[in-house]
């Protein structure tokens, strides 16, 4: 299959690389507005397989001149553009892939002209949303009836040089954490308070024990809504340290989080894209922060009239991902979420068409890829 990845920071690079040395991918262009990271690493690949074209993804003209011919289009650019990219590859007749929404309920309510054109669209398939969701279905397949279901990152850095690293999109990270977070109970979504619920919850290792806040993320949204079974409880908690957290908070209240576009010096500029523009990009953090990154799902339920409960998680240290991808831990997670995804769809590993979350993705499948990419899944239930 032909595939075209726009977007290649930290997670394109790692999905990239997952890629370009698959059978199932016939070529693999790598596209940004800045076409530098993508020209290295198609010389770092080498090959015939790779090509770089520079695009940008706010063009939808552009883009729809761009996707033709290609078998999938996945966007590993920010969120905010991916409605563009989904309309130019629906055109294009092109399957899609991205990692984040930003308008999620936009994109799945496009699922009926996807299903005309027999093409399927897959919205959140990274870490988390991604990974976390295909964690979700495995453990909902083997339960009759689904209570709670329990989202949880884990990540950590540790650096003199970084005092303050964002490990994924630093604009998505500050929004997410200063933002109400919405979390689903008895059949209603509700809000807490930004980074509300402080809990210390004990990793396996190597990551250990982290504080952890309750934030808005996109499994809260579809997954009481596709997993089915009853669910009663879904909530997301992601890790933030003490000192983390005194920095969002410090932010926040100077108001640098901002989004709106405030005047400087005769232009305007948004606070947040200026902090996201002088804080260290995480594409470049890799091998010099200490630390490590996991994703674990709780699911509870019934089997046989017997409460269970169900626990999935992935885990490496950052020191680990540098050694494999030259890459953090939680790039290499998101990364490796979308390559499996992309894989699933060229290898016909997935029939399903139209615009899905990842929790509607044969789990199977999607964890045996996962495997084949060299992530190890962890998997164990016990009785309640």
């Amino acid at each position: 299959m032909k595939v075209m990845l726009l977007g290649v920071g930290a997670i394109g690079t790692v999905a990239a690389k997952h890629m370009a040395a698959h059978r199932a991918i016939e070529s693999l262009t790598l596209a940004d507005m800045d076409t530098r990271r993508a020209e290295s690493l198609a010389k770092e690949l080498g090959g015939n397989k790779l090509k770089v074209e520079r695009i940008d993804a706010a063009d939808r003209d552009a883009l729809s001149r761009s996707l033709k011919g290609y078998g999938l289009v996945i966007s590993a650019v920010l969120p905010r553009f991916n409605l563009n990219i989904m309309e130019a590859a629906l055109k294009a007749g092109s399957h899609y892939l991205d990692l984040a929404s930003e308008t999620g309920e936009d994109e799945l309510n496009q699922d009926a002209a996807w299903k005309k054109a027999g093409l399927l669209a897959v919205n959140g398939m990274g870490e988390d949303p991604g990974i976390s969701n295909v964690f979700a279905r495995y453990a909902a397949d083997r339960l009759d009836e689904v209570d709670t279901i329990r989202v949880l990152d884990g990540e950590y850095s540790e650096s003199a040089e970084f005092p303050m690293a964002c490990l994924f999109s630093t604009e998505t990270f500050i929004e997410e954490a200063v933002s109400p977070a919405r979390y689903f109970k008895d059949g209603q979504y509700r809000e807490y308070p930004p980074r509300a619920n402080k809990e210390m919850f004990e990793f396996p290792d190597p990551v250990g024990p982290l504080p952890i806040y309750n934030m808005s993320h996109e499994e809260v949204e579809t997954l009481p809504h596709y997993i089915g079974k009853g669910v009663k409880s879904v909530e997301f908690k992601l890790a933030c340290t003490d000192e983390m957290d005194r920095q969002l908070s410090f932010l926040h209240s100077i108001g640098m989080t901002r989004r709106d576009t405030v005047r400087v010096r005769g232009g305007e500029v948004s606070p947040l894209a200026v902090l996201a523009a002088v804080l260290p990009q995480p594409a470049d953090i890799g091998g010099k922060i200490k630390g490590a990154a996991s994703i674990l799902v709780q699911v509870t339920g019934r089997k046989a009239g017997k409460r269970m409960q169900h626990t999935l998680y992935s885990a490496l240290t950052h020191d680990d991902a540098y050694k494999r991808m030259k890459m953090t831990a939680t790039a290499y997670l998101t990364g490796t979420g979308a390559a499996a995804g992309a894989l699933a769809i060229a290898t016909g590993k997935t029939k399903t068409t139209g615009v899905v979350p990842p929790e509607m993705l044969d789990a199977e499948p999607m964890l045996a890829i996962l495997d084949e990419l060299g992530l190890k899944v962890h998997k164990s239930e016990k009785a309640l």
